[in-house]
């Protein structure tokens, strides 16, 4: 009985697939910010502190956290980037392509933000030389572990405005729990997912679209293949015993 239901729906009830499954990916996003308020509220105590004449330890000490940040950025893009290839195979182009700038910015701001402090670093040690060491030393509001800590506020500013939008759109798609694009246009769900009828197209876009699309039905084609197999070697084995 629940072979013959399930054929009624061939696409949606394969052996393999489970149902709706949610974009996780907000956890990853919250660590990644705090991670960042943490490496400013160090910035901010060790500014606040430490001696004057350690002043130069904790501006390499903040030196070290932006290179280790910027290695756990690059782990945490491929993370993210190896969640939303799942989300397009499930057949969710349209929200995939509304975040596919999100994903890329986090790795984006990191890097600038390293690269401008790099730019910086090498300006401070090409005009102060051997007197670096004093320099860093003194007490001013444009010493190097007060800049870097003002910069570094500055990007988990950023960040918070980045992660935040990211994050309230994926728990809404994933409160949505909405079938795949393909099936939407028959279960009552935004008319002209498959992009036939929507308006304000480009042919790229729209020939895109049907490329997804396509490619999403045939992955659940060879599903449902898989299954009817499977049925009919089931019937096969009970129709002729031994």
């Amino acid at each position: 009985m629940d072979d013959s239901s399930s054929m009624q729906d061939p696409i949606l009830a394969t052996e393999d697939d489970d149902g709706f499954r949610p974009l996780r990916t907000v956890p990853a996003f919250s660590i990644h910010l705090l991670i960042s308020s943490c490496i400013s509220v160090a910035g901010v105590v060790l500014a606040a502190t430490w001696e004057d004449s350690c002043r130069c330890e904790a501006y390499f000490i903040m030196l070290y956290l932006r290179a280790a940040f910027w290695l756990l950025t690059y782990l945490f893009d491929h993370f993210v980037k190896n969640r939303h290839e799942n989300l397009r195979l499930d057949g969710y182009h349209e929200f995939h392509r509304a975040i596919a700038y999100h994903k890329t910015v986090p790795l984006q701001i990191v890097s600038l933000w390293n690269t401008f402090l790099l730019a910086v670093q090498a300006l401070i040690q090409h005009y102060y030389g051997d007197n670096f060491a004093e320099k860093c030393a003194v007490a001013g509001l444009f010493v190097p572990i007060v800049y870097i800590t003002m910069f570094c506020s500055l990007e988990t500013l950023v960040l918070c405005f980045v992660h935040g939008s990211y994050i309230a759109k994926v728990v809404h798609f994933n409160r949505a729990a909405a079938p795949p694009d393909a099936l939407q246009g028959s279960r009552g769900h935004s008319g002209g997912s498959l992009g036939l009828t929507q308006r304000g197209l480009s042919t790229a876009e729209l020939l895109e679209k049907q490329a997804d699309l396509i490619s999403y039905l045939k992955d659940h084609n060879l599903k449902l293949n898989q299954k009817i197999m499977q049925m009919n070697a089931q019937v096969r084995t009970v129709t002729f015993p031994g």
